[in-house]
């Protein structure tokens, strides 16, 4: 491996490691902070560029503090197989749809769901440990996005 490419690779690994302390809420806290590390002269574009090259985006922290974080704790299920396994059952009672999943798979559906959104007939949704509830764009449409639900989960 080269010596430039040996570098962006350390740097990267740096950069994930700062991103997981959760706790840089700005570009220029970030660039200080790999300063410290030996990256010297990083610039705002560099910073910028890492940044939306590992997708990291800024929330809040369990201090409250909006920092920085990195992608992997809202990434969207993508496996079909891993979501039918999962889902128990898709039901609505004419206000709400409630999907019921095994212990602790309704967080991941129900982000997969709102990921969805609008166009898929979801307002928004709430999860539980192994419920859903499904808030419907329009509850003169529930049957239909109901069965969508159903469609896509293959349930």
């Amino acid at each position: 491996m080269s010596s430039r490419k040996k570098n962006e690779a350390e740097l990267v690994l740096a950069f994930k490691s700062l991103l997981k302390d959760q706790c840089y809420g700005s570009q220029s806290q970030l660039a200080e902070a790999l300063d410290k590390q030996g990256f010297k002269n990083m610039s705002q574009a560099k910073i910028s560029r890492l940044l939306s090259k590992l997708g990291a985006v800024k929330m809040r922290n369990a201090n409250t503090e909006v920092v920085y974080i990195l992608p992997d704790e809202l990434a969207v299920p993508k496996s079909k197989q891993s979501i039918q396994s999962v889902v128990v059952s898709v039901k609505h009672n004419n206000m709400q749809i409630i999907l019921k999943t095994g212990i602790g798979g309704a967080p991941l559906i129900s982000r997969m769901l709102d990921s969805l959104g609008e166009p898929a007939g979801i307002l928004g949704t709430l999860a539980g440990d192994d419920t859903i509830f499904i808030a419907p764009i329009d509850i003169n449409r529930i049957d239909e996005i109901t069965q969508q639900i159903k469609n896509l989960l293959d349930v």
